[in-house]
């Protein structure tokens, strides 16, 4: 399954993170998320593809920016 980009912005869009857009980095290393984020933003995965993260998937360096949210969700969503 190929994700977009604009589903991931829609994710955080649902979480209420307008703030952040496909071109900031490093997420989680400049606390632009915290743990609390990452929490909304598994739960809302989970709800959006009506299915289960495998815990293998979360990890901080799966959340440091757009594309590798979409690559790590491009994985657990097949």
């Amino acid at each position: 399954m190929e994700i977009s980009m604009q589903a991931v912005k829609t994710i955080f869009e649902n979480i209420g993170r307008y703030d952040i857009d496909e071109n900031a980095k490093n997420l989680v290393d400049e606390d632009i998320i915290d743990s609390v984020d990452m929490m909304k933003l598994i739960v809302e995965i989970e709800k959006f593809f009506n299915k289960s993260l495998d815990a293998k998937f979360i990890t901080p360096d799966n959340f440091k920016d757009f594309q590798s949210i979409q690559q790590m969700l491009e994985q657990a969503m097949n």
